[in-house]
């Protein structure tokens, strides 16, 4: 690389790194915990309602008709409340902002080549997928284009099977999801989510405390579910069998003593949807 392209590269870096350290993309980004907390409260609601075989209540929601309990279920049902789709864009840009954030963060924040450095990147990265998936469905609500995320899956899973190699390929994801949601549950019980936050005040710490490990471990073992769930796909070479949260919540309905199971995790997200707002205000930034 010239010494021209070089200090232009670096120019660029610190003009980013400029504009994350904004106040105004800070609040943006901490906006986007808030989002996130507000999908993960939905969603811990939708899967209460089915484990209490109820989700057919509040008929007139978008979300409750298409019987979703995952993240498409939680932004149908926000999209169909007067003001929804207000809180859609905020959603929506708050997200987007975090997002962002991560990604300026994997590729300009680190100095150093080392594995543990290599591995912050590659966790932001992840991060700023999840938070922008996030984004994107809520902007598609808000316009009114939303689609289930399930029928997505089922798709994206029988073009795979479709291809050479496809099942080795379902095989990744499900191992993949499986690591992931092993690793929210450690989160939770070793409570290392604590490095991405400021200390909090005293009389905060303990609830934070419970619902942050509450949270990362309910939703921990429903992504686990979800793993499981796309290797028997796999396995079975059935696109049908491989469904996001809404799949793993109803099968989880389905079995003996599930629901409870299921009630368990719906409370489980709603404390990662509170955790989520405390986050909003504590996290390091």
């Amino acid at each position: 690389m010239s010494d021209t392209a070089e200090h232009a590269a670096r120019e660029t870096g610190r003009q980013a790194r400029r504009a994350a350290d904004s106040r105004w993309f800070e609040l943006l980004a901490r906006g986007g915990f808030v989002g996130s907390g507000v999908v993960h409260l939905l969603i811990g609601y939708l899967a209460i309602l089915l484990g209490v075989g109820d989700a057919a209540a509040g008929s007139g929601s978008q979300g409750s008709q298409s019987g979703e309990t995952d993240q498409s279920g939680a932004l149908a049902q926000l999209a169909a409340v007067p003001g929804g789709v207000v809180l859609l864009w905020i959603v929506a840009v708050g997200t987007a902002a975090l997002c962002l954030r991560l990604v300026l963060e994997a590729v300009i924040g680190g100095r150093t080549d080392t594995t543990r450095a290599w591995l912050n990147r590659a966790k932001n990265i992840g991060k700023a997928v999840v938070y922008g998936v996030i984004g994107y469905s809520a902007g598609s609500y808000a316009l009114g284009a939303g689609k289930s995320s399930s029928g997505s899956t089922k798709s994206a899973a029988a073009q795979a099977l479709a291809t050479p190699g496809g099942v080795f390929l379902l095989l990744l994801v499900a191992a993949i999801a499986i690591a992931i949601g092993i690793g929210l549950v450690v989160i939770g019980i070793r409570r290392s989510y604590r490095k991405q936050l400021v200390t909090p005040p005293k009389s905060v710490e303990r609830p934070l405390t419970v619902v942050a490990v509450v949270g990362y471990v309910a939703k921990g073992v429903a992504v686990v579910i979800v793993g499981v769930l796309v290797a028997v796909a796999a396995f079975r070479s059935d696109p049908d069998q491989a469904t996001g949260l809404d799949g793993a919540f109803d099968a989880l309905h389905r079995m003996p003593g599930g629901v409870f199971v299921l009630i368990a995790i719906g409370i489980g997200f709603l404390a990662f949807g509170v955790y989520s707002f405390f986050r909003a205000k504590y996290a390091k930034l």
